[in-house]
């Protein structure tokens, strides 16, 4: 058998750990009614202050119609304020409601839970030296 392709495919693990990742913050956050794909946008209302929907669009990267279904949902949970933009009478601005900042440290704190569960296995040379890596990409 040659062995000189084993490591050809390095990253074939990398969607399967992602899946995992996800998979620890919906079960964490869920008694939030949360899951990773709702509580990126309470962090960056929190990290950049009040923001119109289309800046969080461009801030996230997202596909805009899943920005407005996961908004829509905050606004229900009451995590998020949707208010007439002073500067534009036809547009929004979206910041956090009190629920919303309250959030925020669990949220953090869920996060930093679930990347040590993740990384568990790694020594603290390895989590630094994997975080760098990541961060390259």
């Amino acid at each position: 058998m040659d062995n000189t392709n084993i490591n050809n495919d390095v990253l074939k693990n990398l969607p399967s750990v992602s899946r995992r990742y996800l998979k620890l913050i919906d079960q964490k956050l869920a008694t939030y009614q949360l899951s990773s794909s709702t509580y990126y946008y309470i962090i960056k209302l929190y990290e950049f202050g009040d923001l119109t929907q289309d800046k969080l669009v461009r801030l996230t990267g997202l596909n805009p119609s899943n920005v407005t279904r996961a908004i829509q949902k905050l606004i229900f949970l009451d995590y998020i304020k949707k208010i007439q933009n002073p500067e534009d009478g036809r547009g929004f601005i979206l910041s956090l409601g009190v629920k919303g900042k309250q959030i925020y440290p669990i949220i953090q704190s869920t996060l930093l839970q679930v990347n040590d569960e993740l990384l568990g296995s790694l020594t603290s040379t390895e989590k630094e030296q994997f975080i760098t890596s990541i961060n390259k990409l």
